[in-house]
């Protein structure tokens, strides 16, 4: 909150006076329990708190170029090796089916090369701090392929509410989410619109 004395943003917590000046603070409100979460006064009384500070003073996680770089460009090599094979049997039988392969592997090219490009732009993004509230956390499931040759893959996302209201769901990873819980107040650490870190506050 504000002093209205001397304009200086302090933390109400419990006390009666402002820290800076010692004017006598008005009565504080009640706040419903539910409403705690995502309300002004908590957020002012994270932005004050050392911990917060310091929060904004860590370094992000380095971006993991090994998962997100490096393995799908190895996959695209070994795409394009498979497929230049292929492409020999096919042109050696001859005939229209010959373009068939051609077309699959340019198809793998595209669609590989555009994930390389996409996650290196996140990785050169700027890193973004965001005080905010976890207000949300879910999981998505997806499933390629069938019988045996069927693989799954999990992705984490969650929900952010910053202190004027406004929401926003990031994708993050699976180690982060088994750590944030709904309702934890920090920094937020992004990057290309990833939740990378989080930073929790005490309040």
């Amino acid at each position: 909150m504000i002093c209205l004395q001397c304009g200086a943003t302090i933390s109400r917590g419990d006390g009666r006076f402002c820290s800076h000046c010692g004017t006598a603070l008005p009565d504080r409100p009640r706040i419903a329990e539910d409403e705690w979460a995502t309300h002004p006064e908590r957020f002012d009384a994270a932005s004050a708190s050392p911990e917060h500070a310091s929060a904004m003073q860590r370094p992000a996680p380095a971006p993991a170029l090994g998962t997100t770089v490096v393995a799908p460009a190895v996959f695209l090599v070994f795409w394009c090796v498979i497929g230049v094979v292929i492409i020999g049997g096919f042109a050696a039988a001859g005939g229209a089916m010959a373009l068939f392969p051609v077309l699959l592997v340019g198809a793998g090219v595209v669609l590989v090369g555009k994930q390389i490009r996409t996650n290196l732009a996140k990785a050169r993004a700027p890193v973004v701090r965001l005080t905010a509230v976890i207000i949300d956390e879910r999981t998505e499931i997806t499933t390629r392929g069938s019988g045996d040759d069927r693989s799954t893959s999990t992705h984490y996302y969650a929900t952010l509410q910053l202190r004027d209201g406004t929401r926003r769901e990031m994708p993050t990873t699976g180690p982060l989410a088994g750590v944030i819980t709904r309702g934890d107040i920090g920094v937020a650490v992004t990057r290309g619109g990833d939740l990378v870190d989080f930073h929790r506050v005490q309040v």
